[in-house]
């Protein structure tokens, strides 16, 4: 096994096809094959499964994947502090976005890093925020957007933008729309209502649970759902509430399907970090793509959409 073999290895897993992998590494698609053959053969184990919308991992490949990607990119930092600070960044990098910051962020950041960063190869993943923190630490990922970073070791967090969270109702609903009027919902009044959140532990959920731990109420949770555009559906049908920024409910906000109004007694801000792995250092690569997403979020920022 060489450094060859797995970049041609996770080259055919990311793209899901032998001949784009081929002309993405600008490789011949039969050596590729050959490279995966004597992989397989000195593993002892099948890594791909051929099917006829092209390749994927089976589960000893998943693995081998992610090893993969950690071993490259430790290569590459490698490569970064031989060749000096100086040096244009180039090489692979892994990006962790919250599926509810994807249109925001995913496309502006791609643009980018294509106009200014033409020889860095960017993957963007995105998921819930929990989901991005699990793949970071996984060695998955070199940078994510994350929300909730309690008590999670081993990693460099940076604060970049703040949003308070609302209660989320069906438009036209008589307690949500008289709490917009009076200012606000206090937190006690949003817990008894019936809920529909995100399973724990991570993201909202736990932000959410910690709240009510300190305010000593419980939470009145009818549905667990991990896919918010669900969430939001079954909001406007009238099955239930739900928590959420209003940055998350803007659409349904905005075309008049939903009504919100902010949580007091406690607010409950949500901060949003920007973090990497601090147990190994970021190559030249990953840190400019750190910089252009950092003043991503500021131009948000400074727009008024987040703190």
């Amino acid at each position: 096994m060489d450094l060859r073999q797995l970049r041609y290895f996770l080259a055919i897993v990311e793209e899901g096809a032998f001949t784009r992998a081929a002309d993405r590494l600008n490789v011949a698609q039969p050596a590729l094959s050959a490279h995966v053959r004597k992989l397989e053969d000195d593993l002892g184990v099948e890594l791909l499964l051929r099917t006829a919308r092209g390749v994927r991992p089976t589960e000893h490949g998943e693995r081998l994947a992610a090893h993969a990607r950690r071993i490259l990119a430790e290569v590459e930092t490698l490569r970064d502090d031989i060749r000096g600070a100086e040096a244009a960044p180039s090489g692979p990098v892994a990006v962790g976005i919250p599926t509810t910051l994807g249109m925001m962020l995913s496309v502006p950041l791609a643009l980018a890093v294509r106009r200014e960063l033409p020889d860095v190869h960017l993957r963007v993943a995105e998921g819930l925020s929990g989901h991005t923190l699990e793949w970071l630490q996984a060695g998955d990922l070199d940078l994510a957007i994350v929300f909730d970073v309690a008590a999670v070791p081993r990693l460099t967090v940076t604060p970049i933008a703040q949003e308070e969270l609302w209660v989320i109702g069906p438009a036209g609903d008589p307690h949500v729309s008289q709490a917009a009027e009076a200012g606000g919902m206090p937190f006690r009044k949003a817990a008894a209502l019936p809920l529909i959140l995100t399973g724990p532990p991570y993201g909202l959920r736990g932000e959410v649970e910690r709240t009510a731990a300190a305010c000593g109420v419980a939470l009145n949770i009818i549905l667990e759902m991990d896919a918010l555009e669900h969430i939001r559906a079954l909001v406007e049908g009238g099955a239930g509430y739900t928590i959420a920024s209003r940055r998350v409910a803007a659409p349904g906000l905005e075309a008049g399907r939903l009504t919100g109004a902010v949580i007091t007694e406690p607010t409950i801000p949500r901060t949003i970090h920007l973090a990497h792995p601090s147990d190994r250092p970021l190559s030249i690569a990953a840190a400019a793509v750190r910089r252009m997403l950092t003043g991503i979020v500021g131009g948000l920022t400074k727009d008024g959409r987040w703190r």
